[in-house]
Parts: structure tokens; C-alpha cells; sequence
């Protein structure tokens, strides 16, 4: 059981009492005031992150309404528990207990956050699911999800996101939550099964956050997972912002809808809705009958990314591209700062590679992310100078190809090696084109930066030549 108590010191107990004091009034002056707060026990390798957000939220950029929406439409509940278990132990104990378990040993590297998939099944058969491909017949069990999260916050991990499948359909799903009350869990879910009584045990708990699967609007929606799905996912919406949940909400992004999912008329009414966070994967070519024709092309990708970047701010959202935002994490962080479990235990770098060398019923967390086929992912990264092609699978077809050789990383379903034949020659040119498209985006973005930096630094010289 994942437990953070007695394990602050006095100081640092009383800082954080006094940043969700703070960070309880929608007063701008006290939410940054809690940022002050947060910056004074954050390491100081993650300062400089805080202090950007503050000084986002001092210039009234959307960040400030998003802080509000914490502070004021949450339920004290979830409030302080997003803000411990997510901010505070993620931040705080995590960076701490991650950097001593790494240095314990050469070369050994630590999660940020863990994926899991309870169970593959799911109530409803949406076209391109890649979880259609694994067997519905075996699950995690319970035993298994606790040794992840003891393995994991052993490493220093206090965030977690559970999805399948439908989570939700897995029994004693929140069990893991109310077992480990210092961790935070993302679940993604499709929403259909989120009824008043689990929102309820939702708001109990607190330190669980749904993120609910939507493709656009109602005709998109329901096309592609079922007639009146869209309906009952607003529904749910509205009792969860009801009761001071915190929530967002997921979209696979193809080219039948990545306009809509930028657009104020798409945007808007979710916000208003309550949901804070959103997550935009843009579609991979792995799951039930791939379909190359369904991904973006590169021209529409890079427009989706400067219309995810308009959202975040002008919108009270803080909208995730998968691919988009690689520059801002620098590259690819699969196998680096996240993992995926599947409902069979194998132990994926990624939950859209579906390859793997080792199974987490038969080796620690540790060893299976310190294993030669994470270690040889993590030393390829970036896999482009161009962070904008952060993905090995389709914008460096050639890196991936030579990492499941090199490692013997196998399929973890039949299929899953479809990217690497059938499709081969489809992703090879794909990729090109991307490079193509790509390559004066990122020189542009480049000088940019450099000449911000030069900037920046003739600012501080001349404020240190005052005085």
C-alpha cells in the first residue's frame, strides 16, 4: 500500500498545508501565493516549471481560470487530493525517491507514470481499436495491479493511468485507489459505465480522475462507438462537474475529425461542461483493420498543432498533442518516463508498441523497465534531432525496425508486427513526407528559440550592468 505518511518533514507538512489553504480561495493572490509555496519545496530541477505556470497565471493567461476551476469547482476532496498526491507527491517525494533509485545503481532509470491495462474487454466495439487485437479473456489480477503500484512507488511513482479495454468493467477497479490514497489515477473510459453510484465512490475517494473518449460531435461519436454513446458521455460530464470531480477527456484524432477537435464549437461547450484536461492521439495504424488512409497527412498534422497550441491559450483547457508536444519533452518519452502494462503482464515501452521482452508475473518493474530492450529505446532518444518526429514507429520506421532485432522484442498480440510488413512500405513513405514537411518547420522553430535565448540573455547583461 502506497503510503506518504510521516514522511515529510515538519516543514515541508506545513508548506503544503499552507499551499491547499492557499490554493482553496479563487483569489488570484492566493493561487499564486500557493505557486510560491509549491516552488519552495519543489527540486530544483521542476522550479523553473512552477515558476513558468505562475507567471502564466500573474498574466491572466487561461492557466488562471484552469487554477480557479481547481481551487473553486472542485470538491475540497478532490481538490486536495489533486494537488498532494499529483503536485506534491509526484513533484516532491517522487523526484527524490526516483533520483535515489537511480543512483543506486549505473544506468538505472526511473518512471515518471505508469500505464496499466486491467482488462482488455470492453462493452463497447469501436472501429480502430487497438485493444480489439488482445485476448479478452485474461486480466489483470488485483494482486498484480498492488504490485505494480508498491514496485512503482518504490521507484517513486504517485501517478498512475489505468485504461484497457474499459476500466471500468474490471471489478474492484477503485479498490487500487482507496488502497493507495498518496497515488493518483487516470482512467480513460469510454463513460457508458460511469453511473451515480460510482460517481459518487469517485468523489470519495478524490484521487481519481476519468478522462472520457470522445471523436467530435454526436455524428462523429456515435459512428464510430455506438448510437447515443455521445449523449450518455455528456451526461456523465454533467455528473461529474456536479459533484467537484475533476475530468477531461481523450480523442483519437483522424482526418475525418481534427478540425472539429480544435474549433471553438468543439472546445467551448466541454469546457463550460467542466473538463479541464484533454489528450489528442493522433491515430496509429495498429489496431482492428489499420487504415494508413485515416492518419493525418504531415501538412495536417502540423496545422492540428498550431490549433492545439491556439486552444491552450485562449481556452481554460490544457489540451496534450501526443506527437505535437514532443519538443516541450524532448522527443519521445516512451520507455523513458512512462511504460505500459497490458492485461496479459506484458511490459510494452509504449501503449501503442506492442512489443516486448518481458512479462511482469515473472520479473520485478525494475528489471522489465532496466531491461536491454528499454535501455537500447532510451539510448536512441531522440530519435531525430527534429523533435517534431518524435515517434519510432512512424516517423523513424528504420530506428524501430532495428530495435525489435536487435532485443528479440516480440508481438504482444498476433498482428502487432503488421507496421513492420504489410504496412511497411505505406509507413516508409509516410515518414519521408513528414520529413519533408517537417524540416523547415523545426529550422523556423530553432531560430526562433536561439534568438529568444539571445534576447533573454542580453536582458539579464544588462540588468546585471545596472547594478
Amino acid at each position: 500500500m502506497a503510503t506518504t505518511a510521516g514522511l515529510y518533514s515538519k516543514l515541508q507538512r506545513r508548506v503544503i498545508n499552507q499551499m491547499l489553504d492557499a490554493a482553496a480561495s479563487g483569489n488570484k493572490k492566493s493561487i499564486v501565493r500557493a505557486f510560491r509555496l509549491a516552488e519552495t519545496i519543489t527540486p530544483d530541477e521542476y522550479k523553473g516549471a512552477v515558476r513558468h505556470v505562475r507567471a502564466k497565471v500573474q498574466e491572466d493567461h487561461p492557466a488562471l481560470f484552469i487554477a480557479r476551476h481547481v481551487s473553486q469547482k472542485l470538491s475540497p476532496k478532490c481538490r486536495d487530493r489533486f494537488i498532494e498526491c499529483l503536485i506534491v507527491n509526484t513533484l516532491l517525494r517522487g523526484v527524490a525517491k526516483r533520483k535515489e533509485f537511480m543512483a543506486s545503481e549505473p544506468g538505472r532509470w526511473a518512471p515518471t507514470t505508469i500505464l496499466m491495462s486491467p482488462t482488455m474487454r470492453c462493452n463497447l466495439t469501436c472501429a480502430g481499436c487497438y485493444a480489439a487485437e488482445y485476448p479478452m479473456d485474461q486480466d489483470l489480477e488485483p494482486r498484480l495491479l498492488q504490485k505494480v503500484v508498491d514496485e512503482g512507488t518504490e521507484m517513486g511513482v504517485y501517478l498512475y493511468t489505468l485504461l484497457g479495454g474499459e476500466p471500468f468493467i474490471y471489478d474492484g477497479l477503485l479498490d487500487v485507489a482507496a488502497a493507495n490514497q498518496d497515488c493518483y489515477f487516470q482512467v480513460f473510459t469510454n463513460g457508458t459505465l460511469i453511473d451515480e453510484d460510482t460517481v459518487d465512490a469517485l468523489a470519495e475517494l478524490g484521487n481519481v480522475a476519468p478522462m472520457l473518449s470522445l471523436e467530435g460531435n454526436e455524428e462523429s461519436t456515435d459512428a464510430r462507438r455506438g448510437r447515443g454513446v455521445h449523449r450518455q458521455i455528456l451526461d456523465t460530464m454533467d455528473l461529474l462537474g456536479e459533484r467537484g470531480i475533476l475530468f477531461g477527456y481523450s480523442a483519437t484524432v483522424t482526418r475525418r475529425n481534427w478540425r472539429m477537435l480544435v474549433s471553438d464549437e468543439w472546445v467551448d461547450p466541454l469546457v463550460a461542461r467542466g473538463a479541464v484536461l484533454s489528450w489528442n492521439f493522433l491515430y496509429m495504424p495498429i489496431g482492428r483493420n489499420p487504415d494508413t488512409s485515416m492518419m493525418l497527412t504531415p501538412e495536417e498534422r502540423n496545422e492540428f498543432r498550431e490549433g492545439i497550441l491556439r486552444v491552450r491559450n485562449t481556452k481554460a483547457l490544457f489540451p496534450v498533442d501526443f506527437w505535437g508536444d514532443a519538443p516541450f519533452v524532448k522527443g519521445c518519452i516512451a520507455g523513458k518516463h512512462y511504460m505500459h502494462i497490458n492485461s496479459e503482464g506484458w511490459v510494452e515501452p509504449c501503449i501503442f508498441t506492442h512489443f516486448a521482452t518481458d512479462n511482469i508475473r515473472d520479473t520485478s518493474l525494475a528489471e522489465a523497465f532496466n531491461s536491454p530492450y528499454f535501455q537500447e529505446i532510451r539510448s536512441r532518444q531522440p530519435f531525430s534531432h527534429n523533435l517534431l518526429k518524435p515517434c519510432m514507429l512512424i516517423d523513424n520506421p528504420d530506428q524501430s525496425r532495428e530495435i525489435m532485432a536487435l532485443t528479440g522484442a516480440h508481438p504482444t498480440h498476433p498482428g502487432a508486427e503488421t507496421l513492420f510488413t504489410e504496412l511497411r512500405a505505406s509507413i516508409d513513405e509516410y515518414a519521408a513526407e513528414v520529413d519533408r514537411i517537417y524540416s523547415p518547420v523545426w529550422s523556423c522553430m530553432a531560430a526562433d528559440k536561439a534568438a529568444q535565448q539571445a534576447e533573454e540573455q542580453a536582458a539579464l547583461r544588462e540588468a546585471a550592468e545596472v547594478r
